[in-house]
């Protein structure tokens, strides 16, 4: 039986997921909940092999799922020391629970939900809400481009880092009740429902909260959301 999770090299190093102030701003202000999708037939189907105990699945399953956990992690903690030392604690809680797992189709849900009790609980041992090692915006923050083949002018480089720069400053403000739904559904794009299963509140208390974290992102981020032309 394996007893440590084998890792596929150090993460990368962006870890952002908003592309740019196009695609950040529609997230902020459309208030929309994202479509909850079906699991795969052939991510089911690993699910279903890795409960079993076949370890190549496994492997398969912390490849797939390994960097959203890592992301959502270190935009609650702020620490990639700490984000890569839970990550690889929830791996091991989930290798050694998985066949307690009754519906395969409930699967990420409930690992978010192991990655969050994690981080509370990293929360708890240091007595407050971490505020992190203040990693340089370039190495975790800048966002992921989406741009043309034409390579981006300086400016366009200095607008995204100030941008990373930002958006972790908004995160850090945030309480955890806020940061962690603002996370969910802003940089992972969960369904409310979804959301809701994973922090174990309500459907209104969760569209209620990250209505109220949009708002405050909103207003601390609007200089970067205008559309360029």
């Amino acid at each position: 039986m394996c007893r440590k999770v084998a890792q596929s090299g150090r993460p990368a190093k962006n870890l952002a997921t908003f592309p740019n102030g196009h695609h950040l701003a529609r997230r902020l202000s459309d208030g929309k909940s994202h479509v909850e999708i079906p699991l795969k037939t052939e991510q089911a189907e690993i699910i279903r092999k890795a409960r079993a105990g076949d370890l190549e699945a496994f492997r398969m399953v912390h490849e797939e799922y390994g960097r959203r956990i890592l992301n959502f992690i270190y935009r609650m903690v702020d620490s990639r020391e700490d984000a890569e030392d839970l990550t690889q604690n929830v791996f091991l809680i989930v290798f050694h629970e998985l066949g307690r797992l009754k519906d395969e189709g409930r699967f990420e849900s409930w690992l978010y939900r192991i990655a969050r009790n994690e981080v509370y609980q990293a929360y708890r041992k240091k007595r407050g809400h971490p505020k992190g090692e203040n990693p340089s915006p370039g190495d975790w923050d800048e966002p992921r481009q989406d741009l043309p083949d034409d390579r981006p002018t300086p400016q366009d480089l200095i607008l995204r880092e100030e941008l990373g720069t930002s958006i972790r400053r908004v995160l850090l403000q945030l309480p955890p009740k806020l940061r962690e739904v603002f996370v969910l559904s802003v940089m992972h794009e969960k369904s409310y429902s979804e959301i809701s299963e994973i922090v174990g509140r309500s459907l209104l208390s969760v569209k209620t909260d990250i209505f109220r974290a949009r708002r405050a992102a909103r207003e601390a981020l609007g200089q970067y959301l205008e559309v360029r032309r």
